[in-house]
């Protein structure tokens, strides 16, 4: 079987900018849940290029944590976990299509500990701030 093909965003040419200006409809922000070491990992994204990759991009990486030993009964070595995935979010989007990325979090639950890490408009916006956490504490009663 041969690889499957991105589907990419419908919308406007957006050749000539890094974000898109007029058609930002088809740029929603996106909420994925993982399942990371048994405790409930949320990825936020608000960007402008196909992200049918996703779920492999974030598997490959808890895989590359988990070789590296990352995940341990310490509290700033997962910080460092949402900390890497967050990085690597940006420069794996940014060099499909430069300035695309335009808000990131990383949100881990681990037994009584809340790691949220946030990059870009969920830092700067309020209302993206408040449009994620809103989501995410809709998640659990749908």
């Amino acid at each position: 079987m041969g690889e499957k093909k991105k589907t990419e965003r419908m919308g406007r040419n957006d050749d000539s900018v890094s974000t898109r200006l007029l058609d930002k409809n088809y740029s929603p922000l996106i909420v994925r849940k993982y399942m990371v070491e048994g405790w409930p990992m949320y990825i936020g994204l608000i960007c402008d290029v196909s992200l049918s990759d996703l779920d492999k991009v974030i598997q490959t990486l808890l895989s590359e944590c988990r070789n590296k030993d990352m995940f341990k009964n310490d509290i700033q070595s997962l910080r460092n976990v949402t900390g890497v995935i967050s990085d690597y979010l940006l420069s794996h989007y940014d060099s499909i299509k430069k300035g695309c990325v335009e808000g990131i979090a990383v949100l881990y639950y681990a037994d009584k500990t809340f790691i949220s890490s946030l990059w870009g408009d969920f830092m700067t916006h309020g209302s993206c701030k408040q449009e994620l956490y809103f989501i995410i504490n809709t998640l659990p009663h749908i």
